[in-house]
Parts: structure tokens; C-alpha cells; sequence
């Protein structure tokens, strides 16, 4: 969505031992044909790092993945720096 300009943060928890942790899942998205391209005004003229795909391309391809992996590399034109 910012073509690179935001880096994602990974996931990372720390646990303690002492108190009890809660989890909450949310599953939520757009409909499974939008369209998924970097917002035009953070492109500023430039090229989009990525191919635009679906929102159900997208959840397709991920579910063969590890959350370590990069879920956008299968989308890269060019190399993100």
C-alpha cells in the first residue's frame, strides 16, 4: 500500500511468566476480488515496487508460507531496498 515508503514491523511477542497472556484473533479483509496496488498519492510519479494482485491472490499464496517469510516477494517487480 506505501510502495516501501513504511517498512512492516514483524510480530514479535514477550512472554511473562508471571501473568497470563490473551490472544485475540481478527480475521477481517477486503473482498477477495479487490485490488491491491500502492496508493497513488504515495507514488508520487514513481514506479510501483509491486504487480498488482487481488486480495484472494494474496491470501492464496500465504497460506503455503511461515510467517518469517516474505509474503510480498512472489509480487516484487523490483527489489525493494
Amino acid at each position: 500500500m506505501t510502495n516501501g515508503r513504511f517498512k512492516s514491523v514483524r510480530h514479535r511477542v514477550l512472554a511473562n511468566g508471571i501473568n497470563p497472556r490473551l490472544s485475540m484473533i481478527y480475521f477481517g479483509g477486503p473482498p477477495l476480488s479487490e485490488k491491491i496496488a500502492p496508493l497513488p498519492s504515495l507514488m508520487k510519479g514513481n514506479e510501483s515496487l509491486y504487480k498488482e494482485f487481488t486480495w484472494f491472490e494474496y491470501k492464496n499464496s500465504t497460506y503455503g508460507t511461515r510467517l518469517a517469510d516474505n509474503r510480498l516477494g512472489n509480487y516484487e517487480r523490483i527489489a525493494a531496498s
